[in-house]
């Protein structure tokens, strides 16, 4: 694996239990973001590639990672997309992720923010590009050869 992915993996200071950040780490767009991320969740969240943080979560379908971010809370539930950012936000700065969610919650709004954010999903790759260092397969997983 290379050195990229680990070099872009911030750990929460608890350790195991931790909600946890899995992220494309072929996307440049979901890299950049990687840092705002952690940021947002003052180090409470560890924030890691899905490349690197994969075995650790088994039950987690790549290509579901590979199409929205995925925050698996400290028990053990899965969010996705805008909601797993809403949930970051609460956990890290609850002052601006509680409002937030609530934005969310409003008729409309959620649906709104949701298509929104697919739709920068499924062109991220074609705005910001590919990881160079992902061309050569280097950020498959293991025996994912159908992604290289």
């Amino acid at each position: 694996m290379s050195s990229f992915l680990y070099n872009s993996l911030m750990k929460a200071p608890t350790g195991t239990g931790s909600p946890v950040i899995l992220y494309d780490g072929a996307c440049n767009l979901c890299r950049a973001q990687a840092v705002n991320m952690h940021r947002l969740g003052r180090g409470r969240v560890e924030v890691g590639p899905l490349q690197v943080l994969a075995e650790r979560h088994p039950t987690l379908d790549p290509d579901e990672v590979r199409r929205e971010i995925k925050l698996i809370d400290a028990d053990g539930s899965v969010r996705g997309g805008v909601d797993a950012l809403l949930r970051l936000a609460e956990l890290g700065r609850p002052w601006l992720g509680r409002p937030l969610r609530r934005c969310y919650e409003l008729p409309g709004l959620g649906s709104l923010a949701d298509r929104a954010y697919a739709w920068v999903a499924r062109n991220r790759y074609r705005w910001f590009g590919r990881n160079e260092a992902c061309k050569d397969g280097t950020c498959a997983l293991h025996g994912d050869e159908a992604h290289r």
